[in-house]
């Protein structure tokens, strides 16, 4: 009698449990991935399109663009040139893929180490460029959430330069459109290598897996990234005419899907059609199941 009880009340307590905001919680944490976009307007200032804009996700390799933020900041106030060397740590050496393949103690220009992060999106690079102003990367990291804040990211932190998984490293699309206005607002003169899609590092020519910026006519570049706990992600700024959009897309199946849902959005807004703006994306975009609402918030609510 006394067994049957106790299960009774274990399996009353379960769907209590199953039932309550907690465990709602928890199932959506697991979740691998958490689709979320959002296309910004920068001549009217508005988001023209909204969808789960504020819901937390992993940044993966979009954490790169404040890793080169400040690097710019520090070019900008002539603490660093795009000549200086960098001698390269065991820590940065050690860095996964995706890598340069950079050794401990070769160097590497502050120039060619930006690059290789917005374009092959290196992490060696990325973990360079952060021992070499913060002194470790975990100093570094500091540094960054500094720069959040101050960019009024109120729902981001940052553990690392590099976007290498850390389940407390987190963000969202709204506080990505901020660190991706303020890249083209604070560094005009900096915000074009963005736009590049190859460098050249010892003489050897590597070349970028961002394939928005190398085939949609008027994308102005920004970053891709990927891991496993939120997908392919992507940020995109493109121009037509006097108009400049922003794009940022969370949670792509897979590379494809992630760049189809931005040319999708992009060609919306920009009121043009597939074929009048894509050079060689041929396969149709998967992305109009994720296209649920459009929100016009302004932009003192957002930057």
């Amino acid at each position: 009698m006394t067994w049957a009880s106790n299960l009774l009340k274990f399996i009353l307590l379960a769907i209590l449990f199953i039932q309550s905001p907690a465990y709602s919680r928890i199932k959506h944490t697991k979740s691998k991935t958490m689709p979320a976009a959002l296309i910004y307007d920068a001549s009217s200032r508005k988001v023209l399109y909204a969808h789960n804009i504020n819901r937390k996700i992993h940044p993966a390799s979009l954490t790169k663009m404040m890793t080169v933020y400040i690097a710019f900041e520090r070019l900008q106030q002539g603490k660093l040139s795009l000549e200086d060397e960098i001698t390269v740590s065991n820590h940065a050496a050690n860095a996964k893929p995706c890598k340069l393949g950079l050794e401990a103690g070769e160097t590497i220009t502050v120039k060619e180490a930006i690059l290789a992060t917005i374009i092959k999106s290196a992490n060696d690079a990325a973990r360079a460029i952060a021992e070499e102003i913060g002194g470790s990367e975990r100093k570094f990291a500091y540094i960054m959430n500094r720069k959040a804040k101050a960019l009024g990211m109120r729902n981001t932190v940052f553990r690392n330069a590099s976007g290498w998984h850390d389940p407390r490293q987190t963000t969202t699309a709204v506080d990505l459109l901020k660190l991706a206005i303020a890249l083209k607002r604070d560094f005009p003169e900096y915000y074009p290598m963005f736009r590049l899609t190859s460098f050249m590092f010892k003489n050897k020519e590597y070349q970028g897996h961002n394939h928005v910026v190398k085939n949609y006519v008027g994308a102005e570049g920004m970053k891709t990234g990927y891991i496993s706990a939120s997908g392919y992600n992507l940020v995109t700024a493109a121009k037509r005419g006097n108009r400049r959009l922003i794009g940022v897309i969370i949670g792509g199946k897979t590379a494809k899907e992630r760049d189809g849902r931005m040319i999708t959005l992009l060609n919306k807004y920009f009121s043009t059609s597939n074929k009048t703006f894509i050079k060689s994306v041929k396969s149709k975009p998967k992305s109009k199941k994720i296209i649920t609402s459009v929100a016009t918030l302004k932009v003192d609510k957002i930057a």
